[in-house]
């Protein structure tokens, strides 16, 4: 696939140089000529000096040939400048990186008027690893869809769980679970699941919800082992915000350190629940004070990777539990990949992964990619989950799911509707603009939603 990278900082660099080494052709455009000659002179790519959202720029990098344009630079006008100018010559799809919330809530709006196909924001994305992480066990495979909105767990079935020997047609009243199994894998082959289907120990399960829901049906199953109550955050930027957000529904007790003393008023003012103290989380004497001893949980995510680190490294000495630290340093994240602090997030690489799982979409869908939003592949490759936007050509458009005479092994797993999550049953009907994921096996490669039915 032909491809252009707007923008050569840590991510633009890290993102071009992996498309080269996967055999694609790949064009980067920077400001700075020394940076665009410095990796064209190491990879096998082509460069062009200049703004990203200049049109003679774009031009010149043959936006009119490409396919995808990723525009990762540190400025949200100049990412979505460049992928709207880009649109307007011939580039068939778009990604932008954006810091500014704003921006990242009218995704619709710059998908639908300016033809964007993928907003990344990195902070909301961390924040929403970092609460996976919080929930879930470590060794628990775990994904989300939908910009977060939906989470998905894969669980082994044990002997000795309530899960064996239950028939899916049971699994929601048995367990007032507002989670939908969507695969199982049985002696290394797919089964895809309908009422009849009986869950057997040895089974391979992956579920589908609410990530509270999903946290509260593991809970039943006594899978998640000492569950964190009490959590210390160090530190509360965007990513800090959005965290404490997706934090207030679980019921935790949260104290967050901030040295910043306005910003300590704001977030009493927004948390009112969250205990916040105004001073250096670096101070280790003052993390004593604070009672860094008693937490289940220490996340480190100020602005300097050095103090994160430190922050940890303290906490891991104080016993705490499970500790989880932002380090924006690639350079950093590979030289603590083994390093034993349970979890260390790199929004670079947060960015990198929902990229390359877009990519990877448009090439297992090269012919229909139009209305797919995201593709992931899981179950052990064997499964596919698709997003796709319903249109107005839809002939199924306001059918009942009853009345839709479905493909077999092909699952509607939930639409995503005016921004919330509907778990569909026999009456919920597809309505133009919801977002329908399905999950088919991988073999069907499904590319459009009219191809779910026969």
């Amino acid at each position: 696939m032909r491809l252009i990278v707007v923008g050569l900082g840590e991510t633009g660099i890290e993102l071009a140089k992996e498309l080269v080494l996967a055999n694609h052709e790949v064009t980067v455009i920077d400001i700075e000529k020394n940076k665009v000659e410095e990796f064209t002179n190491e990879y096998d790519a082509l460069g062009v000096a200049g703004s990203g959202a200049s049109k003679a720029i774009l031009m010149q990098a043959k936006a009119n040939m490409a396919d995808i344009i990723i525009s990762v630079t540190s400025n949200d006008e100049v990412n979505l400048m460049s992928a709207i100018t880009a649109k307007t010559l011939g580039t068939k799809h778009s990604i932008v990186k954006v810091s500014s919330k704003e921006y990242k809530d009218d995704e619709k709006y710059l998908g639908e008027k300016m033809g964007i196909d993928m907003v990344i924001n990195a902070e909301q994305d961390t924040a929403d690893e970092i609460t996976r992480i919080v929930s879930y066990p470590s060794n628990m495979k775990t994904g989300i869809f939908s910009n977060g909105k939906v989470d998905m767990a894969e669980i082994k079935v044990k002997e000795d769980t309530i899960l064996a020997d239950t028939k899916l047609v049971e699994f929601k009243e048995k367990f007032n679970a507002k989670v939908t199994v969507v695969s199982i894998i049985r002696d290394e082959k797919l089964v895809v699941p309908r009422g009849d289907v009986t869950i057997k120990a040895g089974d391979e399960i992956c579920i589908i919800g609410k990530h509270s829901e999903i946290y509260k049906f593991l809970n039943k199953l006594n899978l998640i082992d000492k569950p964190v109550k009490n959590i210390l955050i160090i530190g509360c930027g965007g990513i800090g915000e959005q965290l404490l957000e997706n934090l207030s529904e679980m019921n935790l007790k949260i104290k967050l350190i901030e040295f910043d003393k306005e910003r300590c008023i704001e977030i009493v003012e927004k948390f009112p629940n969250v205990n916040v103290i105004h001073g250096n989380g670096i101070d280790s004497d003052m993390l004593i004070e604070e009672g860094i001893k008693d937490f289940d949980c220490c996340i480190s995510i100020t602005g300097a990777d050095e103090t994160n680190l430190v922050v940890t490294l303290f906490a891991w000495s104080c016993k705490v539990r499970k500790l989880i630290t932002k380090i924006v340093s690639l350079s950093y994240s590979r030289m603590l990949h083994n390093v034993q602090i349970d979890n260390t997030l790199s929004p670079h690489l947060i960015i990198l992964g929902s990229i390359h799982r877009f990519i990877r979409g448009i090439e297992n869908n090269s012919m229909h990619v139009e209305n797919i939003k995201s593709l992931y592949r899981f179950a052990k490759n064997k499964a596919e989950a698709i997003e796709f936007e319903a249109t107005n050509d839809l002939e199924f458009l306001g059918k009942k799911i009853s009345e839709i005479n479905l493909k077999k092994d092909i699952v509607i797993a939930f639409i995503i509707r005016n921004k919330k999550v509907i778990i569909p049953h026999g009456e919920t009907t597809i309505e133009e603009n919801d977002k329908v994921m399905i999950i088919a096996s991988a073999d069907k490669n499904i590319g459009r939603l009219s191809e779910i039915v026969e």
